[in-house]
């Protein structure tokens, strides 16, 4: 962020000068200075050094964006009485370069080019982090609880690991998943039509959530459930024991946030309120603007507007500071640890552990944390790692930095009345692929080895792009491949129409057929047979036509001239 506009604002205010006053001093107008202000227009390097000498500043403080500038205090009685074009300031970093660069012209060309070099360097090894965007992040995709882990994949599918004892990973549908939420013994899904898919719940509590309409937002504790609709009021269902649900006089809220028993929300003004019991409850209504918010029994982690962490413990856990964390976009704690992943895929963690910190270096590209009460989860887009307690099986015990698979080759796609079938040349060392179609929600098909997979195509839409994407599974030593991705438009085939060699139809159920068929009978032609050609009854039949034995889409057939001989009626039949 371009911290110049602050830097002019803060002094302006300290010395009590007026927006006009300075438009005034660097010759501009009114509302070309408030540009400047509010990071709309950029002041030039010519009117920056008349700031600094009417502030009594440093060039190089004001432009250097992790600097900050130093507010003397001054006798402002008669301020308004200097002159700017003779106030002399001290000579700047700026003025030392250029008088350098004007006895030193070579060494400063050396030098340009190695700054320059630098520069790019560190722009590509940026490039290569690609770190999240703060104002748009999506750290919505994993959820965890104490025995199952569920997350989004690339196709908006929700897929899951560990126990299953409460059916809680059982047919996991979603109509385009937003956002898991994993709760003791059941999941829930926010699907982008502003539905809730769950799973694991009981019957009482599956039935109100059926009825929820228009949800922007969920969260889930332990034992309760949060929603909220898109007019900013808030659902909630689930064991009210302990006040979770207490949120009748909550209104135009834009965010919810769930602990195991206890809920808080955030209006659209930034104020916060809670319901229920947790630790830091007392506190967290002090906040204004709050991103995310962690916590288990004994620890309450809130990720502030800034990005920045505040951690609340009981006192044995005081030892647990993540306030130095900076630009954080995904926040989780267990019972003895707080974690922050910051925007660029790193994990940063405080724990009384040496080896989950020595296995966390190896994480990198993650894009969502979270955690249980003994052990923390990282999604990296195509699978999921963790650390500590897995006796549910519910990561994987690979690290990051094993090698990754190739992607598959020589994809292929073909479509006929009732699958769009996919093939493609596998890769060495894969345990598996996983294969999807985007139609809508993801489709995906787990096969052991390369060969041919089959999805049906019944509700497919002529003419609508869809996409198949394959990602070979790593085990052992290797971990899963990139997605490879081909795209195409869906044209369902025709029709086909096979025709037997010769006919043992009458001439009228023959033409009666061809009608049926949308063949308009002045494009058909028939003609009496050989001499020999005689009927065997009275009724006439079809002996030859142009159709036998071929294979004809319906708009070929529709487009042919159809020619057919048929037999004469013998003599004595005619009688």
């Amino acid at each position: 962020m371009n911290r110049l506009p602050e830097k002019l604002t803060k002094l302006r205010k300290h010395y009590n000068y007026s927006q006009s006053y300075l438009a005034d001093v660097l010759g501009v107008d009114t509302l070309e200075y408030m540009n400047y202000e509010n990071g709309s227009a950029m002041i030039d390097y010519d009117q920056m050094k008349k700031l600094a000498s009417l502030y009594h500043i440093d060039l190089v403080d004001v432009f250097r964006n992790s600097a900050e500038v130093e507010l003397y205090e001054v006798n402002k009685a008669n301020t308004d009485e200097i002159n700017i074009e003779y106030f002399t300031a001290k000579k700047t970093v700026f003025d030392k370069l250029k008088d350098f660069y004007d006895h030193n012209k070579v060494a400063s060309t050396i030098i340009a080019i190695l700054l320059i070099t630098i520069a790019v360097m560190f722009i590509i090894l940026q490039n290569t982090v690609r770190p999240f965007d703060l104002t748009i992040e999506d750290i919505n995709r994993l959820s965890v609880s104490e025995t199952t882990v569920i997350y989004i994949d690339d196709n908006s599918g929700v897929r899951g690991s560990g126990s299953n004892a409460n059916g809680e990973l059982s047919n996991l549908t979603s109509s385009g998943a937003i956002k898991v939420s994993e709760g003791e013994g059941f999941s829930l899904i926010l699907n982008k039509d502003g539905t809730v898919s769950h799973a694991g719940l009981i019957a009482k509590y599956a039935s109100q959530i059926d009825d929820w309409k228009n949800i922007v937002d969920i969260a889930v504790g332990d034992k309760h459930i949060v929603g909220l609709d898109s007019n900013g009021r808030v659902r909630c269902t689930g064991d009210t024991s302990q006040g979770a649900c207490d949120l009748s006089d909550m209104r135009n809220i834009k965010k919810i946030f769930a602990t195991a028993n206890g809920t808080i929300t955030m209006d659209e003004d930034g104020v916060i309120n809670s319901a229920g019991t947790f630790i830091g409850s007392g506190s967290i209504r002090n906040y204004f603007n709050i991103r995310d918010v962690a916590s288990s029994e004994d620890i309450l982690a809130i990720l502030c507007d800034d990005h920045t962490i505040d951690v609340y413990t009981k006192s044995s856990l005081n030892y647990l500071e993540a306030e130095s964390w900076t630009d954080i976009v995904d926040v989780a704690c267990g019972d003895s640890f707080v974690a922050g992943l910051d925007r660029y895929g790193k994990v940063h963690i405080e724990v009384d552990n040496e080896e989950i910190r020595r296995q966390l270096e190896n994480w990198s590209n993650i894009i969502a944390i979270d955690a249980a009460s003994d052990y923390l989860i990282g999604f990296d887009g195509s699978k999921i790692y963790g650390v500590g307690n897995n006796r549910y099986n519910q990561f994987s015990k690979q690290e990051l930095i094993k090698q990754r698979l190739d992607m598959v080759s020589n994809v292929e796609y073909s479509i006929d009345d009732e699958f769009v079938s996919v093939q493609f040349d596998g890769v060495s060392n894969a345990s598996g692929y996983i294969v999807s179609l985007d139609v809508g929600i993801g489709i995906s098909r787990r096969i052991e080895k390369a060969g041919v997979v089959r999805f049906e195509n019944e509700n497919m839409t002529d003419g609508k792009y869809y996409t198949i994407s394959i990602t070979s599974i790593g085990e052992g030593d290797y971990v899963d491949s990139d997605v490879y991705k081909l795209s195409f438009t869906f044209i369902r085939p025709e029709e086909t129409y096979t025709f037997a060699e010769g006919s043992n139809m009458s001439e009228e159920e023959f033409l009666a057929y061809l009608e049926s068929l949308g063949v308009s009978l002045d494009n058909v032609k028939g003609s009496v047979g050989e001499e020999d050609d005689l009927c065997a009854s009275d009724i006439v039949t079809v002996s030859w036509s142009n159709l036998d034995g071929q294979t004809l889409t319906k708009s070929e057939l529709l487009s042919r001239e159809i020619e057919y001989t048929y037999c004469r009626v013998a003599e004595d039949e005619k009688e």
